[in-house]
């Protein structure tokens, strides 16, 4: 099977990252069948990988434009990813194939605009035009639409857009050993706190909690501190710390950026810890996805305030082992291989491939 990946233009993309990154999981897991179907994978330009070794192989899927051009027309498959102000329009045009391009949407509203009601409302109601709403060229054109933050569906043009929320990536479970020691008891760590403000006042609470309680949490910012900076020359020596330490942690705690969906949710679930997280918009109302034992949701600092206290009280009982069966469950349906997996199923449906 040939799929072909039109990147964003000038520069990485989280979301692009973990298709990627579920590809080469689904041939590293899946050797015989990749070899008997011949999965052949390009990427349009020299787009730039993270340096971690699981993102290796698919420095081999590189290849000049012109190429890509030739291959995107005998492919299988073309998926087309949104950038912010960067996504390669021009390349999709020229390869053309539209009856075959899926559209992946990794928008979102930005800032602190999803906690205005006023947003949300036009977002759901299909009237709100600016970023993070629905790409309706795009929904016209590819016979398959994905986003990873809702909404999910429109009555325009009687097509529906597919979630596509989870994305557990290889590099964050990397330091996860059940039967590693939980010494540190709870771990809140940003890039930044400006919006929404809820980081900050969550983060500040936490430390308040944990001095009167006795009990150890990491809170420094990881755009401030050196060791842990996603945002210096050792960005990659930074995240390698940042999930050691996670590991060591019974409870991680994740609050949105500009959207729902971020890469600190599913880190602290890829590191085997008990996660406190705002009240996930992510899925549909009534959706059993996150679902789990380990998952505990707040709608508000008040909430979290509560919520933190009985957390907190059963960290005694804490045992890694027992939740394992859990872990797993986990790994396997919130996956980037899970990710690519709906967008295979999905094409295959539709009978794109």
């Amino acid at each position: 099977m040939k799929i072909a990946l039109i990147t964003p233009i000038h520069k990485e993309d989280y979301l692009v990252n973990t298709i990627i990154d579920g590809l080469l999981d689904l041939i590293d897991d899946e050797p015989l069948y990749a070899e008997n179907a011949g999965y052949e994978c390009r990427i349009s330009s020299d787009y730039p990988l993270p340096k971690h070794s699981t993102y290796a192989p698919a420095e081999k899927w590189k290849i000049p434009r012109n190429d890509f051009v030739e291959f995107a027309k005998a492919a299988d498959l073309i998926i087309l990813f949104w950038g912010k102000n960067n996504t390669d329009h021009e390349l999709a045009r020229e390869v053309g194939c539209w009856e075959k391009t899926v559209y992946v949407d990794g928008s979102e509203v930005g800032g602190n605009r999803r906690y205005d009601p006023m947003v949300i409302e036009k977002l759901l109601q299909g009237k709100y035009l600016a970023q993070g709403s629905i790409d309706q060229d795009m929904l016209n054109k590819c016979p398959l639409y994905f986003r990873r933050e809702r909404p999910y569906r429109t009555a325009l043009s009687n097509k529906a857009t597919i979630p596509l929320p989870f994305g557990i990536e290889r590099r964050y479970v990397a330091h996860y050993d059940q039967h590693k020691k939980k010494d540190i008891d709870f771990v809140c760590i940003f890039g930044q706190d400006e919006y929404p403000l809820l980081r900050r006042e969550v983060r500040k609470s936490l430390e308040r909690f944990c001095k009167e309680s006795d009990l150890m949490c990491a809170t420094k910012s990881t755009k401030k501190n050196s060791l842990l900076s996603f945002f210096s020359s050792k960005k990659d020596d930074g995240r390698e710390a940042f999930y050691d330490l996670l590991s060591r942690a019974k409870v991680g705690v994740s609050v949105g950026g500009g959207g729902f969906d971020t890469a600190r949710f599913w880190e602290i679930l890829g590191n085997g810890c008990l996660l406190m997280t705002e009240t996930v918009a992510l899925y549909e109302p009534g959706s059993a996805a996150l679902n789990y034992r380990r998952v505990v949701q707040f709608k508000d600092l008040a909430d979290f305030d509560d919520k933190l206290t009985k957390v907190a009280a059963s960290l005694s009982a804490f045992d890694q082992v027992s939740l394992k069966e859990e872990y797993d469950r986990i790994l396997m349906e919130h996956s980037t291989k899970a990710r690519v997996m709906t967008i295979l199923s999905a094409a295959k449906t539709k009978r794109i491939i």
